[in-house]
């Protein structure tokens, strides 16, 4: 993963004066996303998901009108495409496997074609592809939301970033020279891990989700029946002001291999200070971040 991120900064970010975060960082994440779960290396064949993969994401969540036009019926296309290029993907890796090409530990789909459950049931080839899709989906958008929220506080509080930098450049220098980052590293990360945690705190990248009652019970005095149609809200938690007593105040309390390469290598500036943020369906910055890069004289 550290590779891959070291080379993703080079080809997408180095060298240039301005970089678009989300859209940048949304083909960074799925990217990451294919290569763990599916092995999928090629890059135009990873570029080809995530355009399906922005379709789906826009009417997943859409009113449910399945008519030619609507963000839902783009969605449902979408996910076919995604879904035939999954099936497609699993059946050659099946065919691999049968020929010792490919190993049975190399991700998850290989796990998911050569595991079966106690009984000895294997999952269908749908079951399959629906799980890789489902992961696919849940894996990068988030971190995409995540990282941007992070980069555009970092951009907004300078002394927050100079701490995560000197966190990170302390890592650096305790490594010999091109050796990648290791899990030990990652936990030396506690500083810039709380700023990650703190960032999603105030953006979280999923606002809520619905849930249907299985049982009657009875919460803050009120009886919910078995059946109800229920929401549960991150705001409602995240910013109340028993847990959270100066909830809007940014404290710095995550971030991993990510912000360990960016911030040694760069500073930036927020090119349009006051872009707000849309919910599409994630905190997605309207104009996509556009930032200045100011990389540092050396970089370790």
């Amino acid at each position: 993963m550290d590779l891959a991120t070291q080379n993703h900064i080079r080809t997408c970010w180095e060298g240039k004066q301005e970089v678009k975060v989300h859209p940048t960082i949304n083909v960074y994440t799925f990217e990451m996303a294919c290569r763990m779960f599916t092995s999928i290396e090629d890059c135009g064949h990873i570029l080809k998901l995530a355009a399906q993969f922005d379709i789906f994401l826009k009417g997943v969540i859409s009113f449910a009108i399945n008519i030619p036009g609507t963000r839902f019926h783009c969605a449902v296309k979408a996910a076919d495409a995604i879904r035939e290029e999954l099936r497609l993907l699993a059946r050659q890796r099946r065919e691999a496997l049968d020929k010792k090409m490919a190993s049975s530990t190399q991700d998850l789909l290989s796990h998911l074609l050569v595991t079966s459950d106690a009984g000895g049931k294997f999952l269908s080839e749908l079951e399959i592809v629906d799980n890789i899709l489902l992961l696919l989906f849940a894996s990068h958008d988030t971190t995409t939301s995540a990282i941007t929220c992070v980069m555009k506080y970092l951009a907004e509080l300078p002394e927050v970033y100079r701490m995560v930098l000197k966190e990170q450049l302390d890592i650096a220098k305790s490594k010999e020279p091109g050796v990648l980052l290791k899990w030990e590293d990652l936990q030396k990360m506690r500083y810039s891990c709380n700023v990650v945690s703190e960032v999603m705190r105030l953006l979280p990248p999923v606002r809520g989700g619905f849930r249907e009652a299985i049982v009657d019970f009875t919460y803050a005095g009120y009886t919910i029946p078995k059946g109800s149609k229920l929401i549960w809200d991150t705001g409602s938690t995240h910013m109340d002001p028993i847990l959270f007593p100066e909830a809007e105040e940014f404290r710095c309390l995550e971030i991993l291999v990510f912000l360990h390469n960016i911030v040694k290598r760069f500073e930036w500036d927020l090119s349009t200070p006051d872009e707000k943020l849309v919910y599409d369906p994630m905190p997605t910055p309207s104009q996509g971040l556009p930032v200045h890069l100011r990389p540092h004289q050396s970089s370790v």
